[in-house]
């Protein structure tokens, strides 16, 4: 049976996310594993419709699974630890989900490979929420099994 992860904001809305266990099986582990957590969500301008904080703890370093440059929307990713040396060295990653066009950035100039893990279920739901957040800005985001 699949199992599913529920993003929850603080300003209303809660959506839930299918874990891609087959196709991202330790990354799946890695990110249950932290559940539930809590960050403050802010709009990713610079990489197109996606919404993102850093800082989800990780207990061992995270191995590129199920990787793209060009998520699909109503994907749920976080970015290897192995593309950011900063990430490797404190046990975190990005978390991030893509809610339309978007081209997951390390910088500006610079894009990344995200590991993509979970699919939204709700992509009108988890749209309406982003671009909230995209207008009235951050919000906290509280993620559980």
């Amino acid at each position: 049976m699949a199992r599913e992860i529920f993003l929850e904001f603080e300003k209303g809305g809660r959506v839930a996310a299918l874990l891609l266990e087959d196709k991202a099986p330790k990354t799946c582990q890695a990110i249950t594993r932290a559940l539930p957590f809590q960050n403050v969500t802010i709009h990713a301008m610079w990489a197109g419709e996606e919404i993102f904080f850093d800082g989800f703890p990780l207990s061992e370093p995270l191995d590129y699974e199920n990787e793209t440059n060009d998520p699909e929307p109503g994907s749920v990713a976080c970015i290897s630890t192995m593309a950011l040396r900063k990430f490797a060295e404190q046990k975190v990653t990005s978390f991030c989900v893509f809610y339309g066009k978007s081209r997951p950035r390390k910088g500006v100039d610079q894009t990344v490979d995200v590991n993509v893990f979970a699919k939204i279920q709700d992509l009108q739901k988890m749209t309406e929420i982003s671009k909230r957040i995209r207008f009235e800005g951050r919000e906290k985001m509280t993620i559980r099994l």
